[in-house]
């Protein structure tokens, strides 16, 4: 019998294929899709907040539970250092299918300024998927300001 998969929104560095190949995580189908209810910030690293109005662009996908505690081990602890949570969230795909899913939040995060590196990996991943341009330029103001 093959494991249980669950639905699974990703958002910031997690869109990138990069970093999900790096935890160990075989390729498998993306989905570009966004939730509603919630913006994104990227204090130093990728997070959600809620608000009422907002909007975050992201991929679903199908993970294992073993899958996501590589996930969990890999990226959301050892490369961010950040405890995020498991949250359910409803998620629209960009057919207009709205989806139960779950998805990472922090409700510790402390605020600091994002590495560019951080930021050109999201928004490469993000060109990929063909996320709006507005919300391209909503990241890019994440960016750390160098001289």
């Amino acid at each position: 019998m093959s494991a249980r998969k669950i639905q699974v929104f990703l958002y910031g560095a997690a869109i990138s294929l990069k970093v999900l190949e790096a935890a160990g995580l075989p390729k498998r189908a993306f989905a570009p899709a966004s939730i509603t209810g919630f913006d994104l910030i990227i204090q130093p690293v990728a997070n959600l907040v809620e608000a009422g109005d907002g909007i975050v662009y992201g991929i679903l996908a199908n993970f294992t539970h073993a899958e996501l505690t590589i996930l969990k081990e890999y990226h959301l602890s050892q490369v961010t250092n950040i405890d995020y949570n498991v949250e359910p969230v409803f998620v629209t795909t960009r057919g207009g299918k709205i989806v139960p899913a779950i998805t990472h939040i922090s409700t510790n995060l402390t605020p600091a300024s994002a590495e560019n590196d951080y930021i050109d990996s999201i928004l490469k991943a993000a060109s990929t998927y063909g996320f709006p341009k507005w919300y391209m330029d909503r990241i890019e103001k994440f960016r750390t300001v160098t001289k």
